[in-house]
């Protein structure tokens, strides 16, 4: 689940431009990187994501209020799952700074000057509701792999032994064989992390 709020300045850009940037943030394969998902996977998540955008009325920097013809700024605010957060946050911040520099006349602009504020904030857990009812991360896994649970029952899917989540297994499944067990992770990112924990618990042992 993620909420995305999209910040501009009232009048500074076009329309186009800015249905562009809501469309990119919410593109759910740019967000995992160009990782191959399942139809259904990819459906759940879909759905998951909203994009809202804001032109305020009144936009101040350095006490000064911005002149509507002056290069824009923006602020981009992802809400996410507050244990989720921490590893999210550097490919949401490079991700969100790439969709704006497409529209910028300059795209080295938002590389360059402080016009981009990407801010990554972790939502408590109990503080999301869906269906009527507070929803954890743990749960949110669960709806997630909702469309891999008769694969897993099957052997055709196994569950990510660091996020929970139920990864279904095809040559661009992204696997580690550790000690006699064949382990399937949504990510490499998953898969570093589990590693980087293995290795913390061997020199502890």
């Amino acid at each position: 689940m993620m909420f995305i709020e999209l910040f501009v300045p009232r009048g500074s850009l076009a329309p186009e431009r800015i249905r562009h940037m809501a469309e990119r943030l919410g593109d759910v394969e740019a967000l995992s990187e160009g990782e191959e998902m399942h139809d259904g996977w990819r459906r759940v998540m879909e759905s998951l994501i909203q994009v809202v955008v804001h032109e305020p009325l009144m936009w101040a920097v350095d006490r000064r209020a911005l002149d509507p013809g002056a290069a824009p700024r923006y602020v981009v605010r992802f809400h996410v799952p507050a244990p989720w957060r921490k590893a999210m946050s550097p490919n949401l911040i490079a991700y969100a700074t790439k969709v704006i520099s497409e529209v910028e006349a300059d795209p080295e602009r938002p590389y360059r000057d402080p016009v981009v504020q990407v801010q990554v904030v972790g939502v408590t857990e109990g503080g999301l509701g869906l269906y009527g009812e507070p929803v954890d991360s743990e749960r949110l896994v669960e709806i997630i792999g909702e469309p891999y649970r008769q694969d897993l029952a099957e052997g055709r899917a196994v569950r990510d032994p660091l996020c929970g989540v139920i990864v279904p297994l095809n040559d661009s499944t992204v696997t580690l064989e550790w000690e006699g067990t064949l382990h399937g992770f949504c990510c490499s990112g998953c898969r570093e992390e589990f590693l980087r924990k293995k290795d913390k618990e061997a020199v502890r042992a």
